[in-house]
């Protein structure tokens, strides 16, 4: 199965990590939601990118700074259009009710590059367990470190080696950490890597695959999936249009 995950969801047309921007790119056709997650100030885990808030809800401080109750008073769609005025921040246990019982995968990356060992490895395992997910994610992060602690913390999902920049022989990484995947950015993608990394038995699915050319060039290349904002232009390369289902009120 080729995975067609969207990046934060379909990020190009919805507000990025909402449950419309993922309610919608089920729709467009991907078979994949990738998502970004934090710790709030009360321990709660949120569907968050950004260091700060200010470039999507033009408040100071960072996720940390906030209760969960304070999060999620403030606006996270408008900054996108004001038709998305009153979108919430979801929490990443609101996302794993929507697609339970869905064919759906979801990539959850770590944002912990800055903020290590303020145990959101074993929060975001706590939920995956508790909602029967394992089989259904794929766990990510720029931080080795927290990869290892994903282990010590019992994760039963495949973890996926992330990396961004130039990286001699990423797949000896990957299998240092027990990964499944890699997931390079498509500048590095080549013919080598991907029969490299498939003599080593990991998967490949690089990110940035923004444009329908570089959609196209991933496809032929032959990796595992890509992680894209513009799921429904991937599934038309491989399926045709996707079948539009009734539209519902947005979230």
């Amino acid at each position: 199965m080729f995975l067609i995950y969207a990046h934060r969801g379909s990020s190009i047309r919805y507000p990025e990590n909402t449950l419309p921007a993922f309610v919608h790119a089920i729709r467009d056709g991907a078979n994949g939601i990738e998502l970004d997650v934090q710790l709030t100030r009360d321990e709660q885990v949120v569907v968050f990118h950004d260091w700060t808030l200010q470039r999507i809800t033009g408040r100071k401080g960072k996720i940390s700074d906030y209760t969960l109750k304070q999060l999620q008073a403030m606006d996270f769609g408008i900054w996108k259009h004001t038709s998305f005025a009153g979108v919430r921040i979801p929490t990443l246990e609101q996302v794993f009710k929507r697609v339970t019982n869905k064919n759906i995968m979801i990539n959850i990356e770590l944002k912990n590059f800055f903020a290590m060992r303020n145990g959101l490895e074993r929060k975001v395992v706590e939920l995956i367990r508790l909602h029967n997910m394992e089989k259904q994610v794929i766990i990510s992060t720029f931080n080795p470190f927290s990869l290892g602690l994903l282990r010590k913390n019992g994760c039963a999902s495949d973890i996926a080696f992330l990396y961004f920049g130039r990286l001699k022989e990423p797949w000896k990484y990957a299998k240092e950490y027990a990964c499944a995947y890699i997931h390079p950015p498509i500048q590095e993608v080549t013919g080598e890597l991907l029969s490299t990394c498939n003599e080593q038995e990991l998967k490949v699915v690089p990110y940035q695959v923004d444009t329908l050319a570089e959609i196209k060039k991933m496809m032929d290349l032959g990796t595992d999936g890509i992680i894209t904002p513009r799921p429904a232009l991937a599934y038309r390369l491989l399926h045709g249009a996707p079948e539009r289902k009734k539209k519902r009120r947005r979230q």
